[in-house]
């Protein structure tokens, strides 16, 4: 997740296709899942603690000139959700794909897990690099992640699907246990609650409005945090990972003041309103849609919350 220090130094209705290749296709499918049909889970405790990637098997190291930078998850055998401000230089310069490259099936920094370069990097193309509007990206692998009990997809949420304020999630990542440390070795799992929108948006104009800062809290980000509690949040290293709700990606880690702040919650990117848009990328042989609801089928793919 982009962190701002309190410094401020620079400041669903999803239907069916028909495909023209049905048999390459299929392996490209992604799993939506409608939120409302879980069944919450209460077992996670709020805190934070360390995790196994059999636990988060979507979960990816992403490297820049093999260097941990970013999380991401897996979509497909070929495809990684991730941050698109990953992906550009602080000055704005989009940095491709060459420096880039995945690690998964690993819970360690330092595990050896399956590295495999990047091909391609498609950053939204409305992603804003001053306030992170539409901070989001999909990578295409060189070569076909295998699936195993450590490396799986993931399912995102249908279009338009929109989680009720106060449900639990998880931010999952290697990011920094403490603002100004290091990146954890050991993937971990942070259990937060998601965040009314007005409360957030209030909350973070008013900062923005007393120090000149760009960003804004608006419908295409989720915050999520302990709202006026604080201790448990994403923080850098995560960005690019995954928001998790009952298995479903429902965020990707985006940025926020701080880290664990009270006051502040962390930003997501709201992976709802990017389905259709993802679909798009993935499927490229789908020529039509139709509003038929829930599509039989599907294999599962991979997408992660975090924050740099």
């Amino acid at each position: 997740m982009l962190c701002v220090t309190l410094i401020l130094i620079a400041a669903v209705s999803c239907g069916a296709r028909e495909l023209r290749d049905e048999s390459n296709a299929e392996q490209f499918r992604i799993s939506k899942v409608s939120i409302e049909s879980l069944k919450p889970n209460d077992s996670r405790v709020i805190g934070g603690s360390p995790t196994t990637i059999e636990t988060y098997p979507f979960m990816v190291q992403i490297l820049n000139n093999e260097r941990f930078s970013c999380g991401g998850s897996i979509l497909t055998t070929q495809h990684v959700l991730s941050a698109a401000h990953c992906f550009f230089a602080r000055n704005g310069t989009f940095l491709g794909a060459d420096p880039f490259s995945i690690r998964a099936g690993t819970s360690y920094l330092d595990g050896e897990g399956t590295v495999i370069s990047v091909s391609r990097v498609v950053a939204h193309e409305s992603y804003n690099n001053t306030t992170y509007d539409n901070d989001v990206a999909v990578l295409f692998l060189s070569s076909n992640l295998q699936l195993s009990a450590s490396v799986q997809s993931v399912s995102i949420p249908f279009q338009g699907e929109t989680l009720p304020f106060n449900s639990r999630v998880v931010t999952v990542g290697w990011g920094r246990t403490v603002v100004g440390g290091v990146a954890s070795n050991v993937l971990r799992q942070v259990p937060v609650l998601t965040v009314n929108r007005a409360v957030c948006y209030e909350r973070y104009q008013a900062y923005a409005n007393l120090f000149n800062a760009p960003w804004s809290i608006n419908d295409n980000m989720i915050c999520a945090g302990l709202l006026d509690i604080g201790g448990a949040d994403a923080c850098q290293g995560d960005s690019g990972g995954p928001l998790v709700h009952n298995g479903i990606v429902v965020g990707v880690t985006s940025w926020g003041l701080g880290c664990a702040l009270p006051l502040y919650p962390g930003v997501y990117a709201k992976v709802s309103r990017y389905t259709n848009w993802i679909d798009d990328l993935v499927l490229p042989n789908a020529s039509t849609r139709s509003q038929a609801g829930v599509i039989a089928g599907l294999i599962p793919l991979v997408f992660v919350v975090l924050k740099r």
